[in-house]
């Protein structure tokens, strides 16, 4: 009897160990396009709820931008609702498989998705830990479990957009659920050996690759590890034979010796039976202040500002304040200023005045291209406030004349958009220094995007800038940009298609026009203290470009990188240029 008990035992521990028979006939199943979206946050009213009566939430196509359907969000947030019931075959291929797969297509910027209650995937982080837009397709591995197999589904998507403006869905491929497939439960997940992903000599660019393998059987293939350029220029590829037993994973070290200065892509995949499987994608620096990318400015750079700086001193500014009453509810009274810069453009901004008494330093802040306008925050923090507007942008773009911006006035620098923008930018001042409030040897300034590179013309052009905090820098380095990025190198190229010159000669001629704007040429000038914040994931901005202005500045800088932020910064950079802000100007 205690024999045959051992024995029993064995076998069944035999057969536990016994790998599943491996499958790999995958169902799908496609659902309408028609989705329940409300505007807002809902964390208080748990929009996730399965229970939750959304009968009066509007009803939406999932093949269209919500923007094309005339809905807008809440302060950026807004949610997606639907129930879907499975297909019998889909049921039992998902039990089969022990998980299943939801398909979403290319969504906008930054989601959780919550399959009945429970959340099962996200992209991303909200504000205020917003790490920059991800436009890719989302492919959400679900445990069976968390179906509803033999009922409905409620399916309901958290989202918030804070680059598009769009939100949501932004493709028309639709939306589907599938039964797992073996590539789905090969788990890849990389280590990269260096906190902010900013390699700097001795070190060897280095990665750690972990494969794990969730079937119920071993998988054979292959594990490639592509490395190229920021351009997109290759640079080193590997790719090595793996084997995993059911349910194990494996480790890998991947290192690239001695690299030149610059930003490199990883692009990291498993080839599974032909299908690849798990991609990642990531950037990361290597000694980024030593990357060459030398001024290229011409010879009548100099008193080509000189001059448009003479001519804005002509121009009478006429300041008109008025007092926004639902903005003045705290620490500030908000006005609406309207003043004339260069070409007697009319332009506008938001002041914060505190209310307080005595001489106050002041944040000149600059926008992001095509932003909504805003007005400054409400809660005292030492400063008094300026958000400014560029001409036809913000508060000026409901009589905006001026185009797509970036590509207006092509035909000389003289009618170039950034000339009369720029100039702008140094208006900005001249109208905080005419305030009797403001302490004008106290003033300093920030912005991100376009609002970072306006940022770098401010302490470029006025000495009277104390102190500097671009992020994410637009308008530099563009021989190089547009080889990385594909706007706004697409809207030159639609300009280009419409000129008469040879593509080849308007290009060059474009460059030497955009040399005269580029925030690296003016680099050079800035004498004031200055910290720079970058993405080092940034598709709009890329840090090469953010570096080669930087590398001009000859004053006392810094820099941050956080690794995972696309076109975006961590709320540690504000911190640390109020900090900087306060040193500089002697602020406790």
């Amino acid at each position: 009897m205690k024999n045959t008990f051992y024995f029993v035992l064995f076998v069944g521990l035999l057969a536990a160990c016994q790998p599943v028979k491996r499958t790999d006939t995958v169902v799908s199943q496609s659902f309408s396009d028609e989705w329940k979206f409300n505007a807002g946050k809902g964390d208080s009213a748990h929009w996730e709820s399965s229970d939750l009566d959304d009968s009066a939430w509007a009803v939406v196509s999932g093949n269209k931008t919500l923007k094309e359907q005339g809905k807008t969000l809440d302060n950026g947030f807004g949610w997606y609702r639907k129930r879907a019931t499975l297909s019998d075959s889909l049921q039992k291929a998902i039990v089969e498989a022990n998980a299943g797969v939801i398909h979403l297509g290319k969504f906008a910027a930054t989601e959780e998705v919550y399959l009945n209650g429970k959340l099962v995937g996200k992209t991303g982080d909200f504000p205020d830990q917003y790490r920059g837009y991800h436009g890719e397709e989302r492919n959400y591995l679900v445990p069976a479990e968390n179906f509803n197999l033999k009922g409905e589904n409620q399916i309901a998507i958290k989202f918030h957009d804070g680059w598009s403006s769009d939100g949501g869905f932004i493709d028309d491929t639709g939306w589907s659920i599938s039964s797992a497939s073996t590539q789905d439960k090969l788990l890849t997940s990389v280590v990269v050996n260096d906190e902010d992903y900013i390699f700097m000599n001795p070190q060897a660019l280095e990665i750690q690759v972990k494969i794990e393998n969730t079937n119920g059987w071993p998988v054979k293939g292959y594990l490639i590890v592509n490395l190229t350029t920021d351009d997109y220029r290759p640079v080193q590829r590997d790719s090595i034979n793996i084997q995993i037993p059911a349910r194990k994973s494996k480790v890998h070290l991947f290192k690239r010796e001695n690299p030149q200065p610059g930003f490199y892509r990883y692009t990291v995949s498993v080839v599974e039976n032909g299908i690849s499987a798990g991609e990642k994608k990531f950037n990361v620096g290597y000694e980024p202040e030593n990357m060459i990318s030398p001024l290229d400015h011409p010879e009548d750079f100099k008193a080509f500002w000189d001059h448009n700086l003479a001519e804005l001193k002509k121009v009478t500014p006429n300041y008109r304040l008025t007092l926004v009453p639902e903005y003045s509810q705290r620490d500030y009274a908000i006005y609406l200023v309207e003043m004339k810069s260069l070409e007697n453009e009319t332009i506008r901004g938001y002041y914060g005045q505190p209310k307080k008494e005595g001489k106050q330093p002041v944040v000149v802040e600059y926008m992001g291209y095509g932003s909504s306008p805003y007005p400054p925050a409400q809660t005292y923090d030492g400063f008094a406030h300026f958000v400014l507007s560029i001409r036809g942008q913000g508060l000026n773009q409901p009589s905006n004349r001026f185009g797509t911006w970036i590509t207006y006035g092509l035909d000389s620098k003289e009618h170039y958009y950034y000339r009369g923008a720029f100039c702008d930018v140094v208006r900005a001042i001249d109208f905080v220094c005419s305030r009797p409030e403001i302490d004008a040897d106290k003033i300093v300034v920030r912005g991100g995007s376009q609002g970072g590179a306006l940022s770098f013309v401010a302490a470029a052009l006025d000495k009277r800038v104390k102190a500097a905090a671009p992020n994410i820098p637009f308008l530099s380095d563009y021989r190089d940009y547009f080889k990385i990025v594909s706007w706004p190198k697409s809207d030159f190229e639609m300009y280009v298609q419409q000129q008469t010159r040879p593509p080849s000669e308007e290009w060059e001629r474009i460059y030497g026009l955009l040399a005269y704007f580029d925030i690296k040429n003016l680099a050079q000038w800035i004498e004031c203290p200055l910290i720079m914040g970058i993405g080092v994931q940034d598709e709009v901005c890329p840090p090469r470009i953010n570096f080669a202005a930087y590398n001009q500045v000859k004053s006392s800088k810094r820099w941050i990188a956080f690794p995972e932020y696309g076109h975006s910064v961590g709320k540690e950079f504000y911190e640390e240029s109020m900090s900087l802000f306060k040193t500089t100007l002697s602020i406790n």
